[in-house]
């Protein structure tokens, strides 16, 4: 999308030329870094990574504690 295009889809949405002009300068001086499926996919492989650790761990340390209240 190019930056009249930007211009004109904020403009038809209600905003008018100075908030339309503020809101695409902002975009253009942010990271305009795409990223592909590949890292996309990578990312979310290692969350899920994560997330599968983070719960083993609560697992046994759920384990832990009936194992521990049993022997009290």
């Amino acid at each position: 999308m190019t930056t009249l295009e930007a211009l004109d889809q904020l403009e038809n949405a209600g905003f008018n030329r100075t908030q339309a002009r503020a809101i695409v300068a902002a975009f253009e001086q942010g990271d305009a870094r795409r990223v592909t499926k590949g890292e996309l996919d990578a990312a979310l492989a290692q969350l899920k990574a994560d997330l599968y650790r983070a719960l083993w761990a609560q697992g046994g340390a759920l384990a832990a504690l009936i194992l521990a209240a049993k022997l009290l």
